[in-house]
């Protein structure tokens, strides 16, 4: 089912413009978080007949583009293939057969009226149009578009139309945009101190930013989850798109297990480990650079049984002009103590951050490919406070997609319990944090498709935090429900994004629908549910 060197079926497409995240590679990696790698990218100046011709589905963010433009993407519909367009503007949207009404609002809400997804008004962040059907057009609502309050506009937020042979899907907002600032937080935050708390980090990107109302939902994840279903509507009606399913040996959702070092002593660190043996976790261990209890011969010894080592650097104030340095000196000395590269993915001591994405860079640059910084953190977020758990690329305000993923953490022993005087932490006793993250994972299983990755530091399992993490343990274990490293989850989520699923003929689809990639064990391939 892996393409050959032919042109992709899907091609995305963006305007340049000085808009923040306008690029169609950013734009793609929308489609890549939800398994669809059978796409080419191209600026929309560059459109041409040649470009198009083939194409089953094309791709177009927030744009008003040329006359002659228009006309190729809708003589590429009318010949059947389906069109989805983000926020068009004012002459698109009329050739469409949009009435845009020249207004719309910040910071609206989405429902979204299908089955699987909750009925809750998810956010948008940055800005909707509000646009009605002409009188010609054939088209409806797909989902309404609400204010910030959760209240109806009477206005669409994305709508479905039929034009010639093909079908044209039109989403009021920029999805790429709002998924972004979900995710990474308001870029005006960038080096503003809004929590209190002694070093910045990455909560303080988000202040006014969460929505609590929708804590326990992922919203950005749903919204792209959303997007696939809106790929399947418009698709032609000849062939099905297969699509890669999120999570190992068809698994509904994941919990990656995380500790940060903090200068544990071994006792507590043994604790830690032989807990997750106990219950067939996984645990990516972040070492601190000096005192650290963890010696070459023991930490290859745990390597060997299967357990991830990598660096927790400490970067208190000045962070900035001195971030590179400290991390390449920190680099430095886990290889000449273990005579091993540390694993690609890193959290920061006290998740300490600076600026926007300027350490992403620096971890980059330094060889990380995931991040695990963007730790969920009252007074500003809690659950998902970037509104997601799938991990996906760091995207700067250009638009260019950067090599490092970020992976959101929900929960850590000290912002989940109580009574460690932390003003950060939810304040719950074990059993209130066993019922709320076990929650969470049954609602991922059950059809969100998310996932968590929580931290239990050595010292606070060891002394308070054992009676919330191994029920969790004990939780997933019985419900199929896999508990992996972070190394190991990166190598699955890396291959994933390699496979390239073509369409299949209509006529070629059988009953089977769980279709196993021998490309990289665990993967498997969806239909869309219709085809089930």
């Amino acid at each position: 089912m892996t393409t050959s060197d032919t042109s992709a079926s899907i091609l995305v497409l963006a305007q340049h413009s000085d808009r923040w995240f306008a690029s169609p590679d950013a734009l793609a990696e929308l489609l890549r978080l939800e398994g669809i790698n059978d796409l080419e990218t191209a600026d929309l100046e560059r459109l041409t007949p040649a470009l198009i011709e083939g194409r089953s589905l094309v791709v177009v963010g927030p744009a008003d583009p040329s006359p002659e433009a228009v006309d190729l993407l809708l003589a590429h519909v009318r010949a059947g293939g389906g069109l989805i367009c983000l926020a068009p503007g004012e002459a698109f949207a009329s050739a469409l057969g949009l009435t845009h009404h020249l207004r719309g609002m910040m910071h609206g809400r989405l429902r979204i009226p299908l089955d699987g997804f909750p009925d809750v008004a998810l956010p948008i962040r940055g800005w909707a149009h509000q646009y009605g059907l002409s009188a010609s057009a054939d088209g409806a609502e797909i989902a309404p578009l609400l204010d910030p309050q959760g209240h109806p506009t009477g206005s669409p937020a994305v709508l479905e139309l039929r034009h010639g042979d093909g079908t044209i899907i039109v989403l009021a907002y920029d999805l790429a945009a709002s998924t972004y600032l979900l995710r990474q937080g308001n870029p005006l935050l960038a080096g503003c101190r809004a929590s209190g708390f002694d070093r910045m980090r990455p909560s303080d990107l988000f202040d006014g930013w969460h929505d609590f109302s929708t804590a326990a939902h992922p919203g950005a994840d749903l919204q792209c989850h959303f997007f696939r279903t809106l790929v399947h509507r418009a698709w032609p009606d000849e062939t099905v798109l297969p699509w890669l399913w999120y999570f190992p040996d068809e698994a509904g959702t994941i919990l990656l297990l995380t500790s940060d070092d903090d200068w544990s002593t071994r006792d507590e660190f043994k604790r830690l480990i032989t807990s997750c043996e106990a219950h067939a976790a996984g645990l990516t261990l972040y070492l601190v650079q000096e005192r650290s209890v963890m010696d070459r011969a023991w930490l290859e010894d745990l390597a060997g049984r299967g357990f991830d080592f990598s660096i927790h650097p400490d970067l208190p104030p000045p962070t900035l002009p001195l971030w590179e340095h400290r991390l390449a000196g920190h680099v430095r000395q886990f290889q000449e103590t273990y005579g091993r590269s540390p694993s690609p993915s890193i959290r920061n001591h006290c998740i300490t951050w600076s600026g926007y994405l300027e350490g992403v860079l620096i971890e980059s640059r330094q060889g990380f490919r995931f991040d695990t910084n963007y730790l969920s953190l009252l007074p500003q977020g809690q659950y998902y406070m970037t509104g997601s758990g799938l991990p996906m690329p760091f995207v700067d305000l250009s638009g260019s997609v950067l090599p490092v993923f970020q992976l959101p953490t929900q929960f850590s022993d000290e912002t989940t319990l109580g009574d460690r005087g932390f003003d950060w932490s939810l304040n719950l006793t074990p059993e209130q944090g066993i019922d709320l993250i076990t929650g969470l994972m049954r609602q991922n299983v059950a059809g969100q498709h998310s996932m968590l990755c929580v931290n239990a530091h050595p010292v606070s399992f060891a002394t308070y935090s054992a009676p919330l993490w191994e029920p969790v343990m004990q939780f997933a274990r019985a419900a199929s429900i896999p508990v992996w490293d972070v190394d190991r989850f990166s190598r699955f989520w890396q291959a994933r994004r390699q496979v390239r699923l073509k369409p299949i003929p209509k006529h070629q689809i059988t009953d089977e629908t769980r279709l196993l990639v021998s490309e990289f064990p665990g993967l498997s391939v969806r239909l869309p549910n219709h085809y089930h």
